[in-house]
């Protein structure tokens, strides 16, 4: 029998990356099963001396870590993946990590250096429109958005309860130097079939007009070549790989 929608709930529970820059961390509880996108960190400011990273309260996911079926990683930025190796310290070794190529391996050098033990779980790769079961209850889908990374992805969440759709971190970016571009499309057939929950990435979202392409960038590096009388230097954002 289908369930009863009024009785049903899909908890969504932030620990981290709301009304804040970093530690982006979102349960998705139905029933007996947790679905846990981002596992991120935030970085200390002048209040914090001698902190390295900050990372969220995982008490909640400690005390229901026999529920915890999967982590969705949507882009390869720290304040997304910098958390992995903690998280895995709290839930069982044997729950599998999804994402696109870029940021899985990001998060497995995160496990290769981390002093937690020799050991990186389980990943399994995800391409625009990749679905997977996860569970009993959960059915996932990644679409491709553009970022100032590669391999960024929105998370489609359904569960008997609710469809929620997780943009991750976005920009419209009409000429992404790499990847596969921002899936339109994708996103207009979910809103056709009905989203309950939209949770989307909001920084700069009150400033007027647009961001910039990343390809904005090489034309000033080239330009910046052009003027030079010497050596250039540059300095980059790691996550910048283009």
């Amino acid at each position: 029998p289908k369930p009863n929608k009024k009785e049903e709930k899909l908890f969504v529970i932030p620990l981290g990356g709301l009304d804040e820059i970093g530690k982006n961390t979102t349960l998705f509880q139905y029933r007996d099963e947790i679905v846990i996108v981002d596992a991120g960190i935030a970085f200390p400011d002048e209040a914090l001396p001698g902190i390295d990273v900050v990372i969220p309260d995982y008490s909640y996911i400690a005390s229901n870590k026999d529920k915890v079926k999967a982590l969705l990683i949507t882009h390869g930025h720290e304040d997304h993946i910098g958390g992995t190796p903690y998280l895995y310290r709290t839930i069982d070794h044997n729950v599998p990590m999804y994402g696109g190529k870029l940021a899985l391996a990001l998060a497995k050098s995160k496990f290769e250096k981390s002093s937690f033990g020799n050991f990186t779980p389980k990943m399994k790769e995800a391409h625009g429109r990749s679905k997977f079961k996860i569970g009993k209850y959960f059915e996932v889908e990644f679409l491709s958005v553009t970022h100032s990374i590669a391999d960024a992805y929105a998370i489609s969440i359904k569960t008997p309860a609710a469809k929620v759709l997780h943009t991750g971190d976005f920009k419209i970016d009409l000429t992404p130097v790499d990847g596969e571009g921002f899936d339109f499309s994708g996103f207009a057939r979910l809103g056709d079939e009905g989203i309950d929950l939209l949770l989307s990435d909001s920084t700069n979202a009150e400033l007027e007009g647009y961001t910039p392409s990343e390809k904005s960038v090489g034309e000033s590096i080239r330009k910046e070549f052009e003027k030079a009388k010497g050596r250039v230097i540059i300095a980059s954002f790691a996550s910048h790989i283009y």
